[in-house]
């Protein structure tokens, strides 16, 4: 009987380091997968950035580019495309596929867009241009880059008066983004910009902002064991399975946990992973466990 028992308790523990394993190999999986999709996405508009000052006077067929819709006309868009300091025509057919009943639903007059260049015709002067075309993640990627290229530039001008360093930068970084993400790094870079009080009060603000970046996820927990260790059970099993998760004890039966990361969907996937984790486990040790809520 007392070999029965000890095999049984061998065969259960080995289950449960194979689980361990195997989720611990799907969550580096995802979290490879999640930090490819992000260095792509980054590697896409920092190449494009690296063009901006070998730009040749027209774009090419292709290309992405963002632009600002100036007036609608008939059946048509024009977009001022903001790199080039040209006008761009887009057909309502290249605004959305399918019918649509009122162009003011997609596109309305100073508006920022990321749109694809159809055609070029060089002689004419002009650009044909399509917003159905760029996908959903290519819209918020290029967006994104001008929105923190614009806050970073404001940035630098609290710091310095003087528009050609600002440019000076952008001919040797690219964007002031990748700049400040160096700089971060590495502050001597700065020298050949910034006087010593410049750069360490640059330095404090970008560091400051890139703290309040920070997302967090939380997650309310319900645990319950009704054994006579039942609270050693629980504190075990959160302590074995919060990674890097941060546990709060808000009162019998509820626990919180929380994680912070840059981005909210990675910090909110992850957290979410932990808890499923702690409730598998509550519920092989014969507990119960419940996920009430999770929130910013």
């Amino acid at each position: 009987m007392a070999e029965t028992k000890i095999e049984k308790t061998s065969e259960t523990e080995k289950e449960k380091a194979e689980e361990k394993e195997k989720a611990e190999g799907k969550r580096k999986e995802e979290e490879e997968r999640a930090k490819k999709e992000k260095t792509e996405g980054r590697e896409r508009i920092e190449e494009k950035a690296k063009t901006e000052f070998e730009k040749k006077e027209f774009p090419e067929e292709g290309d992405l580019v963002i632009g600002t819709v100036d007036r609608i006309s008939g059946t048509s868009v024009f977009v001022k495309i903001d790199e080039y300091n040209k006008e761009g025509v887009m057909n309502f057919s290249e605004v959305s596929p399918g019918r649509i009943r009122n162009i003011r639903d997609y596109v309305v007059p100073n508006k920022k867009i990321v749109c694809m260049i159809l055609r070029v015709d060089k002689a004419k002067n002009h650009i044909d241009l399509s917003l159905r075309r760029v996908t959903a993640k290519e819209q918020k990627e290029m967006l994104d880059f001008y929105n923190r290229e614009k806050a970073n530039i404001i940035i630098l001008k609290i710091i310095i008066k003087d528009e050609k360093i600002i440019e000076n930068i952008k001919k040797k970084y690219h964007n002031i983004t990748l700049f400040f993400e160096k700089f971060l790094e590495d502050r001597s870079i700065g020298e050949e910009f910034f006087s010593k009080e410049e750069s360490e009060k640059l330095f404090k603000i970008i560091q400051e902002r890139e703290k309040q970046k920070k997302a967090k996820a939380t997650i309310k927990l319900k645990l319950r064991h009704e054994g006579s260790n039942g609270i050693e059970i629980i504190k075990k099993i959160l302590i074995g399975n919060r990674g890097d998760a941060k546990i709060t004890y808000i009162g019998t039966p509820f626990y919180s946990i929380s994680i912070e990361d840059k981005d909210y969907k990675e910090a909110n996937r992850k957290i979410r992973e932990i808890a499923e984790k702690i409730v598998l486990a509550m519920k092989k040790e014969q507990g119960y466990a419940e996920i009430i809520e999770s929130k910013k």
